[in-house]
């Protein structure tokens, strides 16, 4: 049977799945082996797919089996009721072949009223974890009274979860964020996702427990509508630090309440390129001196990033407490209406110890800054204004401020 086939069983596949659920979770593998090579859909682990029974159970039951037979079960199209959280844990095995779930246009309907997440996956003890994926199309909508919609972790420097695709995820309205990453995840790529309408932020990457999130790439993602950011990094055992090397590589970010994103400090070579802003710092009004579209603590660089507002307080398209060099290459700001009307609108705002320096190339946008901090500035090729006059357009200046 092909998986065409397969899939498209209708009540047949459904009546067979309670049948085959015991044989299936025995960690045999006896009913595949019996049956055919093709992937097995979560009807088989018990799930019904009516969007009211608590498919939640199914759900656990199928990334167990997966992770312990190195293979991926198929989510077919539909909504799936979550009443509880759905969760897997290492329990001190190592996981190291490719494992998971394929979704063909699912939905997970959250019902959880108790703060807890949709998805939680742990990596604990000493055990690693490779090779996850959640691809295709899902769509986890939240009840807003949940917690997280997809959380992965590894609290711990003794264990692992890395080398991971999530790809194809939508999630919105959850009662906290929509994907956290915490502890030691790393090496592991987020793609053509959506973050939107949740009360916290629309993802957050944490360290804790001594493992350090890093080498995170996220590639074509949204983050649109949240309460507080977009996208921020943090530590959750320090108030200062954070993951180390995430990068962001396209995508849009708007209309957050606070910052866009917040990178706190401790990104270390983290960068954004090709990224566009709109209207975030929704909570502020338009020319306050503390808004903008991206924080970045210590160092970020920025390449092809476009910020623009018209009635927030997104003054800025990135500023921050600058520590090491810092690169703005052919990156914009502007805005229109109320924030036009200030005339306040800058590419960055220039603060932190002198051991900083920001380095524009083919920027507009001019910027301004802190008196005293000793931050170092270069623009190559530039416009807009500054302290110093109007910047450049074919030629160099610098300063210190």
């Amino acid at each position: 049977m092909d998986r065409r086939s397969f899939i498209t069983a209708g009540t047949g596949l459904v009546a067979a799945g309670a049948a085959a659920t015991a044989a299936l979770t025995s960690n045999t593998g006896a009913a595949l082996a019996a049956g055919s090579a093709t992937s097995p859909t979560v009807y088989q682990f018990g799930a019904v797919g009516d969007g009211y029974t608590d498919d939640s159970a199914a759900f656990s039951k199928a990334l167990t089996w997966a992770s312990q037979n190195a293979q991926c079960v198929i989510v077919p199209a539909g909504k799936y009721g979550i009443a509880n959280t759905i969760t897997w844990t290492s329990n001190g095995a190592n996981v190291g072949q490719g494992w998971g779930l394929i979704c063909q246009g699912a939905t997970l309907q959250s019902r959880i009223t108790n703060g807890g997440n949709v998805m939680y996956l742990l990596s604990n003890g000493s055990s690693t974890v490779r090779y996850f994926k959640l691809i295709g199309s899902l769509s986890i909508v939240g009840s807003g009274s949940d917690g997280n919609g997809v959380h992965i972790a590894s609290p711990s420097n003794t264990a692992g979860f890395y080398n991971f695709l999530v790809d194809g995820l939508s999630v919105e309205r959850m009662g906290k964020n929509g994907l956290v990453l915490e502890g030691d995840v790393f090496e592991c790529t987020i793609a053509n996702s959506y973050f939107q309408d949740m009360k916290q932020d629309g993802a957050q990457f944490a360290n804790s427990g001594g493992g350090v999130v890093s080498t995170v790439n996220i590639v074509n993602c949204f983050f649109n509508q949240n309460g507080r950011y977009g996208f921020m990094t943090l530590d959750y055992n320090n108030q200062y630090g954070g993951p180390y090397d995430v990068r962001v590589y396209g995508g849009y970010c708007r209309n957050n309440q606070n910052y866009g994103f917040y990178f706190n400090n401790g990104d270390g070579t983290g960068a954004l390129i090709n990224c566009g802003f709109e209207n975030n710092s929704q909570a502020l009004q338009p020319g306050d001196a503390n808004g903008a579209h991206v924080y970045a603590g210590v160092k970020m660089n920025m390449r092809d990033c476009t910020g623009f507002a018209m009635f927030t307080g997104s003054t800025y398209l990135v500023k921050g407490w600058f520590m090491q060099r810092m690169i703005l290459d052919n990156c914009t700001n502007w805005s229109g209406g109320a924030v036009q009307a200030t005339g306040k609108t800058r590419l960055v705002n220039l603060n932190g110890n002198n051991q900083a320096a920001v380095v524009m190339t083919n920027c507009s946008g001019g910027f301004d800054g802190v008196w005293g901090s000793g931050v170092k500035w270069f623009a190559n090729n530039c416009d807009g204004p500054s302290p110093w006059g109007n910047l450049n357009p074919t030629g160099v200046m610098s300063g210190t401020f």
